[in-house]
């Protein structure tokens, strides 16, 4: 009796443990509590903060159209989202702090009123004088981000946009593509990127086992494992907090124990104040007519030769297939969407090998066309000038407004400009 006793008391025990972690691996894959922690985390970083910020300002656009409350009378508000690396949040948040005047957190503040600006104003003219200004009006949010490949964008569309067609009729997107989306030798591997770590699912796997075939059986168990566990998931983010916390409490027990930290030099040494490796305190600002973060040019050329170099085909398909998913997407959930081909400097260019630029082009026009999605080339002419960027691939400050109101133009004149014009009683 006292053996069954006990066998039960560990049996429930255990089952108590189980649903316990269970119930804190719910909660932390649905509250994201590193966001809000000082150390350097996935969800600390920009894809979670931009995601959820969009998210939400959609959600309050879409309460206020509900209630009747519109910044114009009688209008239904038309969502526009950028989507891209940080060759289209460069000039996006640039020019959006220009025209506000104000700075910014980079990683939260994703609404664009300057390209809302200029893209109604875009929209009258293609109308004519006698159009109706406020038949309805634009919302723009940027949910490019740097370092985004196609197999990212597809994942950040398929997070934002509802499932249903009718909740996102009426969404356009202009998502802006460059070559290094779709060849980078720097990205390591599809589920090593913080936006599929975050945002896939259980049913995005097959599709990751079938565009990266070097998994090893070790690589795929893990592999669904982050997607069943946000605990294990983030392990990596957990085991460095602990770190951190004990260090920290280590010094404060031990006056004399000294870690290694940066402080004002910036040179990581044993000293009493400072920061922690994998600590971070604030967050990249916005500043008007400042350049967003970026490396010098020759830094970047000699980083984009080794992105660029050797093409490797396989995994560039693999990415291309990305793309056709996001197009599909798009046409399964009734979203206008537009693909801009990037300016680059010319000295950039001369490190792309010539042969794969042209296959790139030609694969992502073909798609294009086979969706019957608009596809429009802007790496050509002026904008191509080396002059035009800050560090041969990132336009510059005093460019973006140029850029951004260039972008306007040609949404303006695209079929997405059908969705932008419909009023709300349609």
């Amino acid at each position: 009796m006292v053996e069954q006793k006990i066998s039960r008391r560990i049996v429930s025990s255990a089952c108590l443990a189980a649903v316990l972690v269970a119930a804190i691996d719910v909660l932390v894959g649905v509250s994201h509590p590193l966001a809000a922690i000082n150390t350097v985390n996935t969800d600390k970083a920009e894809p979670y903060n931009a995601v959820v910020a969009v998210k939400r300002a959609m959600q309050q656009d879409q309460r206020e159209q509900k209630e009747g409350v519109s910044t114009t009378a009688g209008s239904a508000s038309r969502p526009v989202l950028l989507l891209g690396s940080s060759l289209v949040v460069a000039p996006a948040l640039q020019c959006e702090a220009i025209f506000t005047g104000k700075e910014f957190k980079r990683f939260h503040q994703r609404r664009l009123t300057s390209f809302e600006n200029y893209l109604e104003h875009s929209l009258v003219k293609e109308a004519g004088s006698s159009a109706n200004a406020n038949a309805s009006f634009v919302r723009s949010y940027c949910l490019a981000m740097g370092g985004q490949m196609a197999s990212d964008a597809f994942l950040v569309a398929k997070e934002v946009l509802p499932a249903s067609s009718e909740a996102t009729a009426g969404t356009s997107i202009v998502y802006g593509i460059a070559p290094r989306d779709f060849q980078d030798n720097l990205f390591p591997r599809i589920d090593a990127s913080p936006i599929f770590r975050i945002f896939a699912k259980a049913a995005d796997l097959p599709q990751l086992f079938h565009s990266e075939p070097t998994m090893t059986s070790v690589d795929r168990t893990s592999a669904c494992g982050e997607r069943l566990s946000s605990l294990y998931r983030y392990r990596t983010d957990w085991q460095n907090l602990f770190a951190i916390r004990a260090k920290r409490a280590i010094e404060k027990c031990l006056p004399f124990v000294v870690f290694d930290k940066y402080y004002d030099t910036l040179t990581l040494k044993p000293q009493k104040k400072g920061l922690l490796p994998g600590e971070a305190i604030g967050t990249p600002m916005v500043v008007p007519n400042c350049a967003v973060d970026h490396a010098d040019w020759q830094t970047t050329e000699e980083e984009y030769k080794r992105r660029y170099t050797p093409v490797q085909i396989s995994r560039a398909e693999a990415q291309f297939d990305y793309f056709e998913k996001l197009l599909l997407l798009c046409q399964e959930r009734k979203v206008n969407l537009m693909v801009v081909n990037m300016p680059l400097s010319q000295d950039n260019m001369k490190a792309l090998p010539k042969s794969f630029y042209k296959q790139y082009l030609s694969h992502a026009e073909q798609l294009c066309n086979q969706y019957g999605v608009e596809f429009v080339d802007l790496n050509q002419g002026q904008w191509t000038n080396n002059s035009n960027f800050v560090d041969s691939v990132h336009l510059k400050p005093e460019n973006s407004t140029t850029f951004m109101q260039k972008l306007a133009k040609l949404t303006a004149a695209s079929n997405l400009s059908l969705a932008l014009k419909r009023s709300s009683s349609i």
